[in-house]
């Protein structure tokens, strides 16, 4: 009798008993990736850790810390620093699920394509101007530059002035 699985059967109990260890390995990987789902939290701070982030396997956000150091920060930069935390925290739970799920149905397969149908675009390692939050809040993303100062009239003779009453800041 030739199986589904390609080779031939010499005795059908042996058949049966083969089918249910594939079964119930197959039910153990199962069981494995959903506790893996379920413990799949991802907890990230900013590189300064003036903000935490806590999000669930589908990028919800279940916990938001702020230091006390964050209220020296302006609203518009704090809040920028806080979606730039939660895009990345997302991004690795994202990661972490495609990863269980490559883990149980192959990487190949229509689970693994569908998921990742849903995930929304990647972040930039760098950010475009245009993309920046900060400027959605009306706060520049970089300081501006400073203004040149003027030249300093140069002489070429000297007046005999010690240098403690020199004007070194170029503002007569």
């Amino acid at each position: 009798m030739t199986v589904p699985f390609g080779g031939q059967v010499r005795d059908p109990r042996e058949w049966m008993r083969e089918q249910e260890r594939r079964s119930a390995a197959l039910l153990a990987k199962a069981e494995q990736a959903k506790a893996d789902l379920e413990n799949n939290v991802v907890t990230l701070s900013s590189p300064d850790r003036l903000v935490t982030v806590t999000v669930n396997p589908g990028g919800g956000l279940t916990s938001l810390s702020l230091s006390p150091q964050a209220q020296e920060r302006p609203p518009a930069q704090l809040a920028s620093l806080i979606m730039s935390t939660y895009r990345k925290a997302t991004t690795r739970a994202a990661d972490r699920t495609l990863e269980i799920m490559a883990g149980l149905t192959g990487q190949d397969s229509e689970a693994v394509d569908f998921i990742k149908s849903t995930l929304p675009p990647r972040e930039e390692t760098q950010p475009a101007p245009e993309s920046d939050d900060s400027a959605r809040f009306g706060v520049p993303a970089e300081p501006p530059p400073a203004k040149p100062r003027p030249p300093r009239p140069v002489s070429d003779e000297d007046d005999g002035e010690d240098f403690q009453h020199v004007d070194w800041t170029g503002r007569s």
